[in-house]
């Protein structure tokens, strides 16, 4: 089966990009598939979220485990299916794309169709608009360092 996935960005130029990918790839697919299709730096920090209805973050899938507790499980993109965690029609995820700024992209599942295996996936159908800038650099002086004004 294939989803049929929509991501929206909102901001001064909305911009949406529709993304067809096989329900037996990972997050790890659809995390590659975004950052190529919006030019961004795959050197940055990503992660997924399980979204309810009002776009409220549920479970993360993270890009990688950082933690150091061996006893807490992390979800990663790289070993979860997409089909392990998607499941309905208007199912939404949020794909934060720059930690820093905590900004993040809408993505809900519009259809669930038979795959053409003679197409190659994932891969990005439709789409309009420009997207923002993947970081938002600050160019404003840093902060006094200074030990008592000196």
């Amino acid at each position: 089966m294939l989803f049929r996935f929509r991501l929206i960005g909102k901001g001064n130029q909305p911009f949406f990009r529709d993304f067809e990918i096989r329900k037996d790839q990972t997050f790890y697919d659809l995390h590659n598939l975004i950052q190529d299709e919006l030019e961004y730096d795959k050197n940055q920090l990503a992660s997924f979220y399980l979204a309810d209805n009002n776009w409220e973050k549920g479970l993360e899938i993270n890009l990688f485990d950082m933690t150091e507790d061996t006893f807490k499980p992390v979800i990663t993109m790289e070993r979860t299916l997409l089909s392990e965690l998607v499941f309905n029609v208007t199912q939404r995820l949020l794909y934060v794309f720059d930690f820093f700024s905590d900004r993040a992209f809408f993505i809900e599942l519009i259809s669930i169709t038979p795959c053409r295996e003679s197409r190659g996936y994932p891969r990005c159908v439709a789409g309009a608009g420009v997207p923002p800038e993947q970081l938002i650099i600050d160019d404003a002086d840093p902060p006094d360092m200074h030990v008592n004004g000196e």
